[in-house]
């Protein structure tokens, strides 16, 4: 979503310059900047020799860097930083270097906190650092008014700014047909029930390990099932071994590992799935919606502003989960479907993004 907003940035007649910080190492960010640059005569780059993860738990070198950071900023003359985050505890070198420089900081944050339901310990001294940290941006950006209201909570004197992301019209206009896409990828096309999680294989947010056990324990009624799993990530190795070590897991699980096209998997499936302790905004909810397939998800973070009842189940309950899983081959999605595709347009989300700007400036 960043190079989304970026680019809506750079067709905003109300910005003279937009210089983006991005760090020399991330290759990948670093090549779409560069050829933005390239197109565009009002974006510039700036490489940084520092990411998040490098200066995490090094409070020397984030020292270091901020003072560097902050040097950089004054020389542009910014009139304001965005700074994306994933996390209010990243991009900490950009919020320190603001502050230092006395440049006007927007977050653009995805994610929000829970109090820890601890009350003790270092997880509530961690936290109280927390609260400090979301008083320092002088405004906010995130996806939906369920994160607005959060940061509200922990920063109330702090301007919060919803900006929802946008899908591709593809997801909504494929010619794709189900069975089409399950020959194209050599999955079974004889009623077997096909059921897909897309996402970054991380057992604390997206869960496949409760996904897993729910497998095993309701074996029986996923006999005639086939469950994708497909995404990379920090837990991709233990998701393998507990795949492997399990009869009931192996007969019924395929892990085919990240996809550059994730569209013929979802047209290929009968429902997804989503069984997250937490979540954003996630994109593979919209696409699935709009590619008119059902998405099975956690009650959590204001998913119920999304779906229906009948998509949703209680986080910890897999009896309801798969209940919920077999009931979704009943599910229309056309209604839903066509909202999805007006609510989330890129007309929609440049226009938002532009007005945004128009009163930050």
């Amino acid at each position: 979503m960043l190079k989304r907003l970026m680019l809506a940035i750079v067709d905003s007649e109300d910005i003279e310059a937009l210089h983006v910080l991005v760090p020399i190492s991330n290759d990948s960010l670093h090549k779409f900047v560069a050829a933005l640059a390239r197109n565009s005569p009002k974006t510039h780059i700036v490489g940084l020799s520092y990411t998040a993860e490098l200066l995490r738990g090094n409070l020397f070198e984030l020292l270091r860097t901020v003072r560097s950071t902050s040097g950089t900023l004054r020389a542009l003359s910014l009139d304001k930083l965005l700074i994306s985050q994933g996390t209010i505890v990243s991009g900490l070198a950009g919020l320190f270097a603001a502050r230092h420089a006395k440049v006007t900081s927007i977050s653009y944050l995805p994610l929000v906190d829970d109090a820890p339901k601890r009350r003790g310990g270092p997880a509530r001294i961690k936290w109280h650092i927390k609260r400090l940290l979301y008083r320092m941006p002088d405004e906010y950006v995130t996806l939906n008014d369920h994160l607005r209201k959060k940061l509200g909570a922990l920063a109330p004197r702090t301007r919060a700014i919803t900006l929802e992301n946008y899908v591709d019209d593809r997801f909504c206009e494929t010619t794709l047909t189900k069975s089409a896409a399950r020959a194209a990828l050599d999955l079974p096309d004889d009623g077997t029930y096909i059921v897909a999680h897309i996402g970054r294989l991380n057992f604390r947010q997206k869960r496949q390990d409760f996904l897993m056990r729910t497998i095993e324990r309701h074996e029986m009624a996923f006999a005639k099932t086939l469950v994708l799993i497909i995404g990379d990530g920090e837990d991709a190795q233990c998701l393998e071994e507990i795949v492997k070590g399990s009869p009931a897991l192996s007969a019924r699980v395929k892990l085919l590992g990240p996809q550059k096209d994730v569209l013929p998997f979802i047209i290929a499936s009968d429902t997804l799935v989503l069984p997250s302790a937490y979540e954003g905004v996630p994109l593979v909810m919209i696409e699935a919606v709009l590619a008119q397939r059902p998405i099975v998800a956690s009650r959590v973070s204001g998913l119920d502003s999304y779906l229906p009842e009948s998509m949703l189940f209680p986080a910890d309950d897999q009896d309801a989960f798969v209940k919920c899983i077999f009931a979704a081959r009943g599910i229309q999605v056309g209604t839903l479907s066509q909202d999805f595709k007006q609510r989330f347009s890129r007309e929609v989300f440049n226009t938002k993004a532009q007005d945004m700007l128009r009163r930050h400036t």
